[in-house]
């Protein structure tokens, strides 16, 4: 165990959170992401001790789970600041310090340190009150910093910030995790944000963790439907599995069967059959498996994306060039390079 890894062992909350598991290493982030009333803003309140729970909490080899929540090696920013806005932002930094036996000038050093790490020195003596949305979240994360937390709690504090600006400040909270080598966890409702900053994310539905990952794992192995939807994929199409060859799996759609590629183990039965858009490719009348029609066209800056109507249903693709869009109305025919199959298949799903 690492000297501040974070380790959850079988925390629940009454009718909130069931039995949640987990550890986070020091100097990582686990971003936490599900729909509104799952349970992950609370996980971050039982883990600062804000509310009461069973279970075990430990950090490193201390076990805080029955310290009080002042007492806990927590720090923990809120959507909202909780900032003093007619005070400065040198004084609401050094209220993070609250520790009396603190020599001045070692207060001031920390704060000073503090404010240099996070790039706003030089708002050090403008009022809170005058400062921009995304000013006043650094602040904020400023004065939990300066305390020296080993478990830096984090819940949507990005959510009131312009978009221009959250991309800058997540820079910076990831640089801060591994400066101060914080185990971290990061509660978002953007699966974005959970993929952009999370070393691991973890899928939270109903008080319990249905699945935890890298963003790459999760986003391509989804444990089931709802957290392929969660991740943002469109196209999740319920089949039968027919016949099973050595890099393809025979699968029927009604009247329709397609020749899927396959990268885990699978059995003749019904699955859910989920295929991000960027793996299928777009080509020609009759040069791919499925024949297509365009019926919508999205210019979204870094990609295109088109609805199609197919055999199987209305997919969704995406394609990097966004130079010459694809003409609504467009037939052309869809090649699905890669398939994640969903479903029991009494076997242990098998990467190759």
């Amino acid at each position: 165990m690492t000297t501040s890894q974070l380790v959850i062992d079988h925390l629940s909350v009454p009718k909130i959170l069931d039995d949640i598991c987990l550890s986070v290493d020091e100097g990582k982030i686990l971003a936490v992401v599900g729909p509104s009333g799952c349970g992950k803003s609370t996980l971050i309140h039982a883990v600062a001790g804000a509310v009461a729970s069973t279970g075990r909490i430990l950090v490193g080899d201390r076990d805080i789970t029955d310290l009080p929540m002042h007492l806990r090696p927590t720090g923990t920013v809120f959507q909202e600041s909780m900032l003093f806005p007619d005070h400065d932002v040198w004084s609401n930094v050094a209220f993070g310090l609250d520790d009396a036996r603190m020599k001045d000038s070692r207060r001031s050093d920390l704060v000073d340190l503090t404010l240099a790490q996070l790039n706003i020195s030089s708002l050090a003596r403008l009022p809170v009150g005058h400062l921009s949305g995304g000013q006043v979240q650094r602040v904020a994360l400023a004065r939990t910093l300066v305390r020296r937390p080993r478990i830096l709690l984090l819940d949507e504090p990005l959510v009131h910030v312009d978009p221009p600006l959250r991309g800058a400040i997540q820079t910076d909270i990831v640089a801060q995790v591994r400066r101060n080598k914080l185990a971290t966890i990061y509660v978002t409702h953007d699966v974005d944000e959970a993929c952009r900053l999370g070393d691991l994310i973890a899928l939270m539905d109903g008080g319990r963790i249905v699945q935890i990952g890298s963003p790459t794992e999760v986003y391509r192995r989804p444990a089931s439907a709802f957290v392929a939807r969660i991740m943002g994929i469109a196209n999740i199409l319920d089949g039968k599995i027919t016949h099973v060859g050595p890099d393809h799996a025979k699968v029927e759609f009604g009247r329709t069967w397609l020749a899927l590629p396959r990268v885990q183990e699978l059995v003749p039965s019904r699955a859910h059959v989920v295929v991000p858009p960027e793996t299928i490719a777009i080509g020609e009348p009759d040069q791919g498996m499925l024949a297509g029609r365009i019926i919508r066209s999205i210019f979204a800056r870094t990609h295109m994306e088109y609805e199609l109507e197919t055999a199987v249903g209305t997919l969704v693709v995406t394609e990097a060039d966004t130079t010459s869009p694809r003409p609504l109305g467009a037939e052309v025919s869809l090649l699905f390079t890669y398939c994640w199959f969903i479903g029991d298949f009494s076997l242990a799903p098998t990467i190759r």
